[in-house]
């Protein structure tokens, strides 16, 4: 039996696939107007504790929508109400040498009426800037060999 998706995991999957594509503005109308993300980690770069996002999201997500090549493996999904919780692994590659950039991380996203008012998103910054191999991100998902979606 094949398992439904709620309306709240839907605009979730599809503001990933927004992003692949680089469709900022389609993107943008899946969120609330009040919408903010919070990176909660300690950063990498200047230390700063728990960023987030400012005042231009359109501009934001512009520069992060850029990157070509990006994919998204879907993990887990959970979900109560009015929050989806999802757990996957980030990929792109580095723009200059091609490599591959790879980032296990969570996202904790509260909607209101259908669309993403905030987030967290839970990562270690120092693994975003390592090239793991899919042999090593794999050692964070030891029961899951495989990944119930791919986005790209």
């Amino acid at each position: 039996m094949k398992k439904r998706i709620s309306k709240n995991v839907r605009v979730v999957l599809e503001i990933l696939r927004n992003e692949v594509k680089g469709r900022t503005k389609t993107a943008l109308r899946k969120m609330a107007k009040d919408y903010s993300m919070t990176w909660v980690d300690m950063g990498v770069k200047g230390n700063k504790l728990f960023a987030s996002t400012g005042k231009n999201i359109e501009k934001e997500m512009r520069d992060a929508y850029m990157i070509k090549g990006r994919r998204y493996e879907i993990k887990n999904i959970a979900e109560g109400k009015d929050l989806v919780m999802m757990e996957l692994a980030e990929s792109y590659p580095e723009l200059k040498t091609k490599k591959i950039y790879r980032t296990p991380l969570v996202l904790v996203l509260e909607m209101k009426n259908g669309k993403i008012r905030t987030g967290r998103h839970y990562c270690d910054p120092r693994l975003s800037y390592k090239f793991l191999t899919r042999k090593q991100l794999e050692k964070a998902y030891k029961s899951k060999k495989r990944s119930l979606m791919v986005i790209r």
